[in-house]
């Protein structure tokens, strides 16, 4: 049953939060293209005219270029990639856990002042049986009461205790008291103690190993954070650099379209003075007009894929004045690498398992599991703790009187303790122990998985880096005979001996054998992107480049 006027003992969010996520839930919003059209919307046959003239393409229309090469790419993304910014933070978080670990042996003060006063009532105390040598008192039975009186007490605690790396506590202490009786007598009482305490277990919980475990564990996650960040790091520039190439595709089959759409018009030019001379029928005017229109569809897409494909680099570039929407175009600087490498497989696939991130984020962490199984069996052991304690006291007028006097030892304390806890049965720390020698086992046989998943990986690139080199020539060979066959059979047109569609087919067929050679390129650059990845690492200018990156920001303007 509710109580009225206690929500917020009940953990009730705000109404107003609660209305507005109610309605953002429940209601679904209607998109509604009319309403947001900023212009009158346009029938198919009120827009046709706007294409029917159209001489050449504007793809972007840009008030402004920006040249990228590389290079430049790989600095920004590592200046500017969101993805990053949040990765980058990891390293500095496992460095403060680690930390965070060893502070633990820091030594503590601590100290307390302490005043109080009492006015206590007459009070009725024990009964008691007094022995004593007076005949008069031996076995004499007396009840005791306290009288009314007035207390006063002062005390000073200060100390310092050191936690030890083999699992133990010292502990030293100093404690000054004054306890005073103002009524119905005044009397003064100065007390000065120091003691000094020890305390180590020396099972469970004893020696250096187990009790710096956790500060090594830190220590090794640390390491495994940087190998994952390098991991991550290195894939997000691999996207950038693939982007790139894409970027690179696109702008080239624009002018593959581009190209294809200008001799298509040039042609319909041709063909319109050549009609209106009468050397050829008015159907080939049509013809090639037919021409024009059919490659204007391939263009309006392909100036639309290269918008998408900017505006993918330039989300991975997250450059300040460079929105995602901007009219800025990428002049894509760095020519591809169009060279065929021989490489070493067995070479690569070796050098894979010595760079690849995974392997040595599995390899710390099998070594954090050898050391969470030694802790484990540390923690099955039975619970003994030796305990020392040693103090000296005096009572005098003053405290400095009774700090001074009890470094004469007359009155001392000494202890000495053995303590010990033995579980009936230890089920949970042993079913512990297997648990983690089990994990370090199926790590292991994870480790023998993914070593031979990279080698699988890295045969593939090199396989698909052949392939797509080898799909490079023969795209190029067949740009070179489309080539020659359109200058042929446009001039066999001229000559009356063939017709435009003819010519028109031959046009075709040159422009989809550039397509696939610009793709074949882009799959090379890709592929070679892909293979410098499955090595662990990022690719050279000129080829690949097996030295490690640097991570640190510094690095960034190197």
């Amino acid at each position: 049953m509710a109580v009225p006027g206690c929500t917020a003992w009940r953990g009730e969010l705000a109404q107003q939060h609660n209305r507005r996520v109610e309605e953002h839930v429940r209601d679904v919003q209607q998109f509604n293209l009319r309403a947001l059209s900023t212009a009158p919307p346009l029938a198919i046959a009120d827009d046709l005219d706007t294409v029917k003239q159209r001489r050449t393409a504007d793809p972007t229309a840009a008030s402004d270029v920006l040249a990228l090469s590389v290079e430049k790419l790989r600095i920004e993304t590592l200046r500017n990639n969101l993805d990053l910014d949040v990765v980058f933070i990891d390293p500095s978080l496992a460095q403060t856990l680690a930390s965070e670990e060893v502070a633990k042996f820091d030594a503590t003060v601590f100290g307390g002042v302490t005043y109080k006063r009492q006015d206590l009532p007459r009070l009725d105390g024990d009964l008691v049986a007094f022995t004593s040598d007076t005949k008069a008192l031996d076995k004499t039975v007396a009840k005791l009461t306290a009288l009314e009186q007035t207390k006063e007490a002062f005390s000073i605690d200060i100390g310092i205790e050191v936690p030890l790396p083999t699992g133990g506590t010292l502990k030293l202490r100093n404690a000054f008291d004054e306890a005073n009786k103002l009524s119905p007598q005044r009397f003064e009482q100065y007390v000065s103690g120091a003691e000094f305490s020890f305390s180590q277990p020396l099972m469970r919980g004893a020696g250096v190993a187990a009790n710096t475990a956790s500060i090594r564990l830190a220590r090794l996650n640390t390491q495994v954070v940087n190998a994952t960040t390098k991991l991550i790091t290195i894939r997000v520039l691999a996207g950038a650099e693939k982007a790139y190439w894409r970027v690179y595709g696109s702008q080239r089959m624009l002018d593959v379209r581009i190209q294809q759409y200008n001799l298509a018009f040039d042609n319909l030019e041709l063909v319109r003075a050549r009609a209106a001379e009468g050397l050829s029928p008015t159907i080939e005017i049509i013809r090639a007009e037919v021409g024009v229109a059919g490659r204007l569809e391939g263009l309006i897409v392909t100036e639309t894929n290269l918008r998408i494909q900017q505006r993918e680099l330039k989300r991975i570039l997250n450059m300040d004045h460079l929105s995602l929407d901007s009219r800025t175009t990428m002049n894509i600087t760095s020519p591809p690498d169009l060279l065929r490498w021989t490489l070493d497989r067995d070479q690569l696939a070796d050098a894979a398992l010595t760079n690849r991130m995974e392997l040595l984020e599995l390899e710390l962490k099998l070594a954090a599991d050898a050391l969470k199984i030694d802790l484990a069996r540390n923690q099955a052991l039975p619970l003994f703790v030796l305990d020392f304690g040693y103090g000296i006291l005096d009572r005098q007028g003053s405290f400095g009187t009774a700090w001074q006097g009890m470094w004469d030892f007359d009155n001392t304390e000494l202890s000495f303790g053995l303590r010990g806890e033995i579980p009936v049965t230890n089920d949970a720390r042993e079913a512990q122990l297997r648990r983690t020698i089990l994990t370090r086992t199926q790590r292991m046989a994870t480790r023998a998985q993914r070593e031979l998943a990279i080698r699988q990986e890295v045969y593939d690139a090199l396989d698909m880096l052949d392939q797509n080199w080898q799909r490079i020539l023969a795209a190029r060979q067949n740009v070179i005979v489309s080539g020659v066959n359109y200058e042929a059979e446009l001039k066999q047109f001229k000559e009356g001996l063939r017709t435009m569609r003819e010519v028109l087919e031959v046009l075709t067929q040159l422009g989809e054998a550039q397509i696939r050679e610009i793709r074949a390129i882009v799959a090379y650059q890709i592929a070679q992107i892909d293979l410098a990845f499955a090595t662990g690492t990022l690719l050279g200018y000129a080829g690949l480049d097996l030295s490690p990156v640097p991570l640190a920001t510094s690095s960034v303007g190197q």
